[in-house]
């Protein structure tokens, strides 16, 4: 007696593709997210956010130098002038060279949510990943320091 098969037909072909796409996913790592912290200075002094200023940290891929990633990891500067790299929510930047900027102006009024030139507490260069010349590589187990931020008040 011969026993016919009832999974033949376009539902399995169908089963089955859905099967290989969802086994493509299977063993891909998911990109790992280093910490990245720092401090901003100045000039001499620490530059420290507060409830009439704001500030943040953010790093742009340099593909220039291999960085192909489509994340645009940011931070905000706290009071203390430190920060801490969010990629999303989580916590860190992928590996790799990035081009920095650091905005930080004083908050706009409620009224007028748009600040002028005035209104920032660094020189505008430092807004623009072209002009800021701020730069470095997120690596792993990087020493303290190494993500901190100098900023020429002239």
């Amino acid at each position: 007696m011969f026993i016919r098969s009832t999974c033949r037909g376009p539902g399995w072909s169908l089963l089955c593709l859905a099967g290989a796409i969802g086994l493509a996913g299977c063993g891909q790592e998911k990109v790992k997210l280093l910490p990245v912290e720092g401090q901003v200075m100045l000039g001499d002094q620490v530059l420290a956010t507060s409830a009439k200023t704001t500030g943040t940290v953010v790093l742009y891929p340099d593909k220039s130098k291999g960085n192909d990633s489509r994340e645009i990891p940011r931070g905000r500067i706290d009071a203390e002038g430190r920060f801490k790299i969010l990629t999303g929510l989580k916590p860190g930047a992928t590996p790799g060279w990035y081009k920095v900027t650091v905005d930080a102006a004083t908050v706009p009024d409620p009224k007028n949510p748009y600040h002028t030139a005035s209104g920032f507490l660094i020189p505008e260069r430092y807004i623009d990943k072209d002009e800021s010349n701020l730069a470095f590589e997120v690596i792993a187990n990087a020493p303290a320091g190494t993500y901190d931020l100098k900023l020429d008040p002239k």
